[in-house]
């Protein structure tokens, strides 16, 4: 199981990094790594095209709400938002409830001020309009007006939790631009970064040899980026 890494500055300049980089050039990396299946369900988009997240998985897990207990679940809501990390991506898997919206502004405002770098829903998302005005980056499958209080209960966070196949464990990294999101195993994004680093500098001497009316034949057999 991954680890959460507490060093906030080191976190910090990870994160930078890898925000400089696209997913297409991480999934590359990856596959050469071995790890062939690190994409988030492909319906999950970002509320703006020019939206991006990158950092360590602060995972939260919930499921529809069972019976009306008398408990104003808002409590659980806000003991999650209070525990997110600096430098995160709060990840939202809604279980079994698929009418309501599981985020919305107000939270996005709290999970900024804890210093969230963004969040990424796998289910549904409200106040669309002020989280564009704030400019906080949330990925998302659908929209609903529906508030979550009494539909959806948060059963647990900063767990393990299973999307479209895919394993997100708490510090593992993800990176989710217009193209979809990756998640990438806390062991190895070092070194995939590194890696993807190095594609993107040979990328952009390739790109600009192509603009000025290079061979794509030549240009891959030296510098092996298509």
């Amino acid at each position: 199981m991954g680890t959460r890494d507490t060093g906030t500055t080191r976190v910090a300049k990870l994160c930078r990094r890898l925000a400089k980089l696209y997913t297409g050039a991480v999934a590359d990396v990856m596959d050469g790594m071995g790890h062939r299946s690190q994409a988030l369900p492909s319906e999950i988009r970002p509320l703006d095209p020019a939206m991006k997240v990158a950092g360590p998985a602060f995972t939260v897990r919930g499921r529809a709400k069972q019976y009306q207990d008398g408990i104003d679940p808002r409590g659980r809501q806000i003991a999650m938002l209070r525990a997110i990390p600096p430098n995160s991506v709060v990840v939202v898997h809604p279980g079994d409830e698929g009418t309501a919206a599981h985020w919305g502004e107000l939270m996005s405002n709290v999970a900024r001020q804890q210093g969230a770098t963004g969040a990424v829903i796998a289910g549904g998302l409200r106040d669309s309009r002020q989280i564009l005005d704030i400019g906080f980056p949330v990925f998302r499958i659908f929209h609903s007006p529906l508030t979550a209080v009494w539909r959806w209960d948060i059963t647990d966070h900063d767990v393990p939790v299973r999307m479209g196949g895919v394993l997100v464990r708490p510090g593992d990294y993800l990176l989710g631009d217009i193209d979809g999101v990756l998640v990438i195993p806390a062991e190895i994004v070092e070194e995939v970064v590194s890696r993807t680093e190095d594609v993107a500098r040979r990328e952009t001497v390739v790109r600009k040899a192509l603009q000025r009316g290079g061979r794509i034949d030549e240009l891959f057999a030296r510098y092996k980026v298509l």
